[in-house]
């Protein structure tokens, strides 16, 4: 069963495109005691060496998929990251969907390994920030206005962007072992 991950906005595309055009202009600003014709050489190259990376980086930003299968949830986060656990792994009681403020009021702790864009976050987080617990996350973030979050039994939990939060928790609920009644729904 797959349910869909809200599709990205703007932001991370246009930081993307940001960083690219800064580093074709480094060479422009450093080697002013060169020739114009030295400097644009340079920075063709510097863009032909950034370009492709951030080209592909973005493209991989778009390709997030959530899934239940085979009694595992399954998270693939822009090719780079991936989570799965056995859903009995979950702590459902104490699972909750809502924005991003309402789920993290601190927001996401020190990114650990991932990507971190405005308007989008992958890979696994400390806690969020000023929470004197450990607790690991595992985020996708696509839209910080539909989220939910599933607290692990041990190990790391997980925060995700997802389209329809509360059916993703009602087949999680039916899932489960002993099929958990409707709880912690917000």
């Amino acid at each position: 069963m797959r349910f869909d991950m809200p599709a990205l906005g703007l932001a991370p595309y246009l930081t993307l495109a940001g960083i690219t055009l800064l580093a074709a202009a480094l060479p422009l600003l450093l080697l002013r005691g060169r020739a114009l014709a030295a400097r644009l050489g340079a920075a063709a190259v510097a863009a032909a060496l950034v370009a492709p990376f951030t080209a592909g980086l973005a493209w991989s930003l778009s390709h997030n998929s959530l899934e239940l299968r085979e009694g595992r949830l399954v998270v693939r986060a822009s090719y780079f990251y991936e989570y799965e656990r056995d859903i009995a792994e979950f702590d459902l009681a104490r699972a909750r969907h809502g924005d991003l403020a309402a789920l993290a009021p601190d927001g996401l702790g020190v990114r650990r390994s991932g990507i971190g864009l405005p308007g989008y976050a992958a890979g696994r987080f400390a806690g969020p920030a000023g929470a004197d617990n450990r607790e690991s996350l595992f985020v996708a973030v696509t839209d910080g206005e539909c989220m939910v979050y599933l607290p692990a039994r041990h190990g790391q939990s997980l925060l995700v962007s997802v389209g329809e939060g509360e059916a993703l928790l009602q087949a999680l609920y039916r899932l489960a072992p002993g099929g958990r009644a409707r709880v912690g729904m917000d």
